[in-house]
């Protein structure tokens, strides 16, 4: 019985004997977010209308576990931004404005950047209901948000998601400094994300 107990905890002990979850080992992969691809449109609003426009992906990484999405980052190009429902020279006159000092001041804050640190599934039989949490810095500051993602497609070798999210300028001192545009243009901006990785 002493022998059959001593082999037992040799073999334990060497890695003979394990448990289930320690037999499986978690697959890490990365896709590269696609730029050209992957767009974001913002919303704002003012008491006599509303503007839309775009900003560009810069670049971005994605990381996942078992083909779940578990972080990555995404990096924005803040000199990108345009301006889409108005027409020239107004369409000019707004995007000098929204890139100048008294919004995000994109000479100096060139790129913006977004962190993921939590990805929730809700419900993992419907990955329309995919909760991220992460770090948007942005006009030198970095504030936590959390929105609902729409993942469309992940076959571990492409991956498609979209997402809708509302931020608050001021969390960002964008446009705070200026009494007009901080007291009359709301605070919200709403942004329509895609984003495309291969």
């Amino acid at each position: 019985m002493k022998t059959f107990i001593l082999c037992t905890l040799l073999l334990v002990n060497s890695g003979v004997f394990t448990r289930d979850s320690e037999i499986k080992t978690s697959k890490i992969s990365s896709l590269e977010v696609d730029k050209a691809q992957s767009r974001i449109s913002w919303h704002a609003e003012k008491p006599t209308g509303t503007h839309d426009g775009s900003i560009n992906v810069y670049t971005g990484k994605l990381t996942f576990q078992d083909k779940k999405l578990l972080g990555g980052f995404i990096l924005i190009d803040m000199q990108s931004l345009k301006v889409t429902d108005l027409t020239s020279p107004d369409k000019e006159k707004l995007e000098n404005n929204l890139k100048g000092d008294n919004f995000f001041d994109t000479g100096r804050y060139t790129v913006a950047r977004f962190d993921i640190t939590n990805v929730a599934y809700v419900d993992s039989t419907d990955l329309r209901k995919v909760i991220i949490t992460g770090t948007l810095t942005m006009h030198g500051i970095t504030k936590k948000i959390s929105f609902k993602t729409g993942i469309q497609k992940n076959s571990g070798q492409e991956f498609v998601a979209v997402a809708d999210a509302a931020i608050n300028r001021r969390d960002w001192n964008i446009a705070t400094e200026n009494f007009k545009y901080n007291t009359f243009i709301s605070p919200v901006i709403t942004l329509h994300i895609l984003i495309k990785a291969a």
